[in-house]
């Protein structure tokens, strides 16, 4: 098993890099790979050699020289899994910074109705 280590800067990548991706191989020339037990997508070597990446719903990514790129490509794809994904994300986030915020502002009214009283 191997594990890409290597990311490029974009958002779907952070998503999913923030997570350990583990490549398995289930059978000679066909790499599967999975993230916290969900499966992210797979990686099949055609008869002349190249590398054919599939995303999480088995819907062809693109043909690849190598191997690496394959893989990688499971990264930077606007595949629906890999939208989803963002989705999720972006969504928890916002979800996250609504609730900062409502923190914070009732804190600030709670300071502006105690302070005469300070």
């Amino acid at each position: 098993m191997s594990t890409i280590a290597e990311a490029r800067p974009t958002e779907t990548v952070r998503a999913l890099s923030a997570r350990r991706i583990t490549w398995s191989t289930v059978a000679p020339g066909f790499y599967v790979a999975s993230t916290d037990g969900e499966f992210i997508g797979s990686v099949d070597t055609s008869p002349d050699g190249h590398f054919i990446a599939m995303d999480g719903q088995s819907t062809p990514i693109g043909r690849y020289g190598t191997l690496k790129d394959a893989q990688q490509s499971l990264l930077t794809t606007t595949a629906p899994g890999n939208v989803a994904r963002r989705r999720r994300t972006r969504r928890h986030l916002r979800m996250t910074a609504t609730a900062s915020g409502a923190v914070a502002g009732a804190l600030a009214l709670t300071a502006g109705a105690l302070a005469p009283f300070i």
